[in-house]
């Protein structure tokens, strides 16, 4: 008895350590697991606001008297502005030309912004929101917001 039972040790010693390994990797219980991927996107923008003074586009700028700078709040909302579907801060201000005038760009970007709707509203610094597609903003075009 004593004999059979040593060869059968090796065996039950791998088929235990193979089971502690593949619940470490998740393979038992995996079908517990959620199969729906997330609907949440990346969103893309910046606030452009006009009036920056003249310079070389792509350096730093700033437009202090609009309440719009670096780290300011932006908040996307469904339509009703009733439902937070995501925040995120504006970045450094960046110079852009803008036919004869100058305009300070101010980006932004918010990972995992909740899917499920047609249009998103989008405000920054407090300002009104601004409407935008879902279709476009989910295949990466950029939201702007326009200050003038």
């Amino acid at each position: 008895m004593v004999r059979r039972l040593s060869h059968a040790v090796p065996g039950l010693l791998t088929l235990v350590v193979a089971g502690a390994g593949l619940t470490g990797c998740g393979w038992f219980r995996a079908g517990d697991v959620s199969h729906v991927k997330p609907s949440g996107f990346v969103l893309r923008g910046y606030v452009s606001v006009a009036g920056a003074p003249t310079g070389r586009s792509g350096t730093p700028c700033d437009v202090p008297a609009t309440g719009i700078g670096a780290n300011a709040p932006v908040r996307v909302t469904d339509p009703t502005d009733r439902t937070l579907l995501g925040t995120g801060v504006l970045g450094a201000g960046v110079l852009a030309a803008d036919g004869n005038a100058y305009r300070c760009n101010f980006g932004f970007e918010i990972a995992g912004v909740a899917g499920g709707r047609d249009r998103y509203a989008i405000s920054a610094a407090g300002r009104p929101a601004v409407l935008f597609e879902a279709t476009e903003l989910r295949q990466d075009k950029p939201a702007v917001i326009r200050v003038d």
